[in-house]
């Protein structure tokens, strides 16, 4: 087990010392009584509402304006808040496993692979996610880094999920899809909660958070999260020591200026550790060799936004935030990163029947990542760098046939320091058949630029015996400054049928085109020190076609009891162009999507107090990995013996009592065994 160091007991002491404070100011006199969260939705909430009101609900993250699902030409699903407190999830990436076309596989406890519709791997470098419009995407390896994503899954409003390219509204890097993690604003979170449990793996978790109001204009919120999570064990049934644990505090603040000008501020603050297992070399370069490691990393942040309606829908925005990371990567060494980002946006009605949306942006970041001492892993050259992206993007809504026909055209205007302008358009039209069934077509665009380390990375993939020579050669990847975007073309298309009050359907179907696919190339070996060397060098000649179809259907065949299903399926094909297939190789076998997932959740409301909550999914293999096909099911029973205090008992993965779900071949980790575990937790509202 790793040791806390100093920075983690100083965070644990500024986010006690916080919550004192601001406990006491909330229940001091300067602020009036309120009741306890007469703002937030009861716990029946979804059970209220009809599917076909479901379908209603309002998304912002495909097009940057409020829309309903309904209405919305392109592949969206909402995670609730109430799909949220039964799915038993203790993390983000958990959650996920709900979305058709998503495919979730853990690696470790700090680690998960996650993807839209192809192309999975510790950083999926086509998936953009956000949080509350904050990017998680990190360009050293494009990717997330899913083991610092995370938040009070109490203060999640809704994630919303857009399978399919967002680059004419997100910009480049939102190739596959986007994933919106959207929290509560702070009117809605007034008063206090505190949640925690104890489980086999779930060493321990708690949250807190309180918020009141400041006046009649203003409202704010504090919170503090903490998890502790055990070792898995290895393939080998051995310990993996991969526990992992985090703290994390941050306040929610939105204010009503003015009847037209409503702003909020936001921050967050955070520190974890954990160990994992890697794979290296030792000094000679001969022999492998397994080291055990810290994996510390800390952070924050900083977003404030202001909006200012107009007459009519008219209205524009302006958003800013900062973001700070310093995290350790394996044996490689560590990175440090800075962001700064601004966004602005107007919206307005043209000639009556043209919903006009525009917006500038620019982001600047810088890293710093030291050269490492030992491990044999990699580098980065040089060792700091800055980069600029500047955006402009515009898109035009128009409606006929008395808005039953909708076209949307949008496009993107990205310039970055390496491969210079980047244009990304869509073509979309949605069609009302009926009052309850709708039909939608797309044609996109989208890049993904390269990331630091397909230009500046000197990393060892591994060893290769050469003909005549009596030690093997050290295969080592070399960036270049030759490797340029990957491209992709996309055509969707979706049918959405709200049967009747107690079934809807959504299908949606998808061909996309890859073009100028990451691939790899090997050069003739040198000599250094006496060790031969072999290049791999990065090029743009691979190609995949993706074809797919998903399917999602929603049924309430009693008030207290709904089920949802969905089924995905993929075919991925790659290969690399004719004129350098005798040289050179597509990298794309160690990412991978299952071709088949299916899953399908039943809530019940037994009584007035009680609720069972039951979780099947299915994963079929991945042929690549060696990864078998394996079923997950989970159970949750919940008891509310009171209105504002719950208790529930959650087992997952109950029909297995190991199972991998994917194996890391990047940063050379570990990969464990997903074990049975069960845990109990209490959720108390004053």
């Amino acid at each position: 087990m790793c040791k806390t160091n100093q920075g983690f007991h100083s965070l644990v002491s500024v986010v006690v010392l916080t919550l004192a404070v601001f406990l006491w100011v909330g229940f001091g006199p300067f602020f009036s009584p309120w009741p306890a969260f007469a703002a937030e939705k009861g716990k029946d909430g979804l059970f209220s509402m009809s599917l076909e009101e479901l379908m209603n609900l309002e998304v912002t993250s495909a097009f940057k304006k409020p829309q309903s699902i309904k209405n919305t030409p392109a592949a969206v699903f909402v995670i609730t808040q109430e799909d949220i407190r039964r799915s038993g999830a203790t993390s983000i990436p958990e959650l996920l496993r709900m979305v058709p076309g998503v495919n979730v596989a853990k690696i470790d406890n700090g680690n998960w692979a996650v993807s839209i519709r192809g192309f999975n791997g510790i950083f999926s470098d086509k998936l953009l996610v956000l949080m509350d419009g904050r990017t998680l995407y990190d360009p050293l390896f494009s990717g997330v880094f899913w083991n610092s994503q995370d938040t009070m899954l109490e203060d999640i409003e809704r994630i919303e999920v857009i399978r399919g390219p967002g680059a004419s509204s997100w910009g480049t890097n939102a190739v596959n899809g986007v994933i919106n993690i959207i929290t509560k604003d702070a009117w809605s979170t007034k008063g206090g909660l505190v949640a925690g449990g104890v489980g086999s793996l779930e060493r321990g978790f708690g949250s807190v958070r309180y918020g009141f109001g400041i006046g009649d204009r203003g409202a704010i919120r504090f919170y503090a999260k903490a998890f502790e999570r055990g070792p898995q064990d290895t393939e080998k049934g051995v310990s993996a020591w991969d526990d992992w644990r985090m703290i994390r505090s941050g306040f929610h603040s939105d204010w009503n200026l003015s009847p037209r000008d409503s702003a909020t501020v936001q921050g967050d603050i955070f520190s974890g550790e954990g160990t994992s297992h890697v794979l290296g070399y030792d000094d000679s370069f001969l022999h492998r060799q397994t080291w055990e490691t810290d994996l510390p990393v800390s952070g924050g942040n900083i977003l404030a936004r202001w909006a200012h309606a107009l007459d009519g829908l008219a209205e524009f925005s302006f958003q800013f935030y900062y973001d700070h990371s310093d995290r350790k990567l394996s044996e490689m060494g560590a990175e440090s990163r800075d962001t700064l980002d601004f966004e602005f946006q107007h919206r307005f009605q043209l000639l009556g029947f043209n919903d006009l949306l525009w917006g500038l942006a620019y982001r600047h970041t810088w890293d710093d990542i030291p050269v490492p001492h030992g491990g044999h892993v990699g580098a980065f050259i040089p060792r700091s760098r800055k980069d600029d992206l500047f955006s402009l993007f515009l898109q035009d809504e128009i409606g006929f046939f008395h808005n039953r026909l909708r076209l949307l055209l949008g496009i993107r205007l990205d310039h970055n320091n390496y491969t210079g302008m980047e244009l990304e358009p869509t073509a979309r039209a949605i069609y009302n058949l009926t009052a309850h069934q709708d039909l939608w077509v797309a044609l996109s665009r989208a890049v993904r630029i390269p990331s630091r380390y397909n230009r500046d990375a000197i990393w060892i993939l591994g060893t290769k015996r050469e003909k005549g020579r009596s030690r093997p050669a050290i295969l080592a990847f070399a960036g270049s400054e030759d490797f340029n975007s990957e491209e992709l073309w996309a055509v969707e298309t979706g049918y959405r049928w709200s049967v009747c009050k107690k079934l809807s359907l959504d299908i949606t179907a998808f061909a996309y085109f890859y073009d100028d696919l990451f691939s790899a190339r090997s050069k003739e070996i040198v000599e250094q020190d006496d060790i031969p060397i072999k290049p791999i060098v990065p090029g743009n000649h691979g190609k995949a076609d993706n074809f797919g179809l998903e399917m999602t259907g929603n049924f309430k065949p009693l008030d207290w009891w709904r089920i949802e299903a969905s089924y995905s399926y993929l075919n991925t094909n790659y290969w690399v162009d004719a004129k350098s297939r005798a040289y050179t190789g597509v990298v794309a076998k160690d990412m991978e999507a299952p071709e088949h997932q299916f899953s399908v959740r039943s809530n019940m409301n037994i009584n007035r107090e009680l609720e069972l909550d039951i979780w099947l999914r299915y994963v079929s293999s991945l042929g690549r990995l060696d990864i078998p096909a394996y079923t997950g099911l989970d159970v949750r029973l919940g008891w509310c013996p009171l209105e504002n205090l719950e208790f529930s008992v959650v087992g997952k993965d109950l029909l297995d009592p190991y199972h991998p779900e994917f194996r890391d071949r990047f940063l050379q980790l570990i990969s464990t065994e997903i074990p049975r575990s069960v845990y109990g937790k209490v959720t108390w509202k004053f």
